[in-house]
């Protein structure tokens, strides 16, 4: 290997182990440092747009991270992991763009159709842009391998309660829960999706509830018979509603007369 080849494989992984680290700024830095360079080969500079692009994903830079992916995928255009980078880098922005996301993860999947996070994260997003059965159908595709990958469990997952599924969510927590019982991710979204199961169950019983709310004014007629004696000694229903006043309990003055004489 040339002493070239060998600096800038050596900047590369410097940048990368940066990311796994927790630090997107020096990784972007370092890959930035990489990318002044005019002799870098084609698959080094996508590797270089691609590194600094999820850096900056990771430091919720979204215009910049779009950059640097756009880039990498003028020169490397098949390569999946950047369309899913990108993909996310419209997701997560709060201005982005939902049918954007759709189409890159899509784009990811084809080219990576064994990769169950592609398939998943492809799958969420048709929930979000109403293509309810091909979203459902993608996510189910991928209960067994969210079965014992928390990451991806959490997509699906999210994707299920989106999808207004929380029951299958439920079972499949369940599920990952039995096969990893400590993992700390899943009880997290055992809570997550039971919450989301009462929160409906809620609902749907003030929904048919048939007693109308309580006001606090107005006064309500009650349409109570009163049975009055007619002049035959029998006694028939008084035509109309019950019109008399509340009676009150009086004080039991005889009562306490008769003790007292005691």
């Amino acid at each position: 290997m040339s002493p070239r080849l060998a600096l800038v494989g050596r900047g590369m992984e410097v940048a990368r182990l940066f990311a796994r680290k927790g630090r997107p700024q020096d990784a972007r830095s370092q890959a930035l440092r990489l990318l002044r360079r005019s002799d870098l080969t084609v698959p080094q500079a996508a590797d270089a747009h691609r590194v600094a692009g999820e850096a900056s994903l990771n430091s919720e830079r979204f215009a910049a991270a779009r950059k640097h992916l756009r880039s990498s995928l003028a020169l490397e255009a098949e390569h999946a992991r950047t369309w899913f980078l990108f993909g996310l880098a419209f997701e997560r922005d709060p201005d982005g763009d939902d049918h954007r996301a759709l189409k890159s993860y899509f784009k990811a999947s084809k080219l990576a159709p064994e990769n169950a996070t592609y398939r998943a994260a492809f799958g969420r997003a048709a929930i979000r842009t109403d293509r309810l059965k091909r979203g459902l159908r993608e996510l189910t595709l991928c209960f067994e391998a969210a079965l014992r990958d928390a990451s991806l469990l959490e997509v699906v997952v999210e994707g299920l309660l989106e999808a207004g599924k929380a029951t299958a969510a439920y079972r499949l927590v369940m599920q990952a829960r039995f096969l990893c019982p400590g993992a700390r991710g899943i009880r997290r979204l055992q809570d997550r999706v039971q919450y989301e199961l009462a929160r409906r169950g809620q609902r749907r019983a003030s929904s048919t509830q048939d007693a109308e709310p309580g006001k606090d004014a107005g006064a309500r007629l009650l349409p109570f018979l009163r049975l009055v004696r007619s002049n035959d000694g029998g006694t028939t229903p008084a035509t109309g509603h019950r019109s008399d006043v509340a009676s009150f309990p009086r004080p039991h003055l005889p009562r306490l007369r008769s003790r007292r004489d005691r």
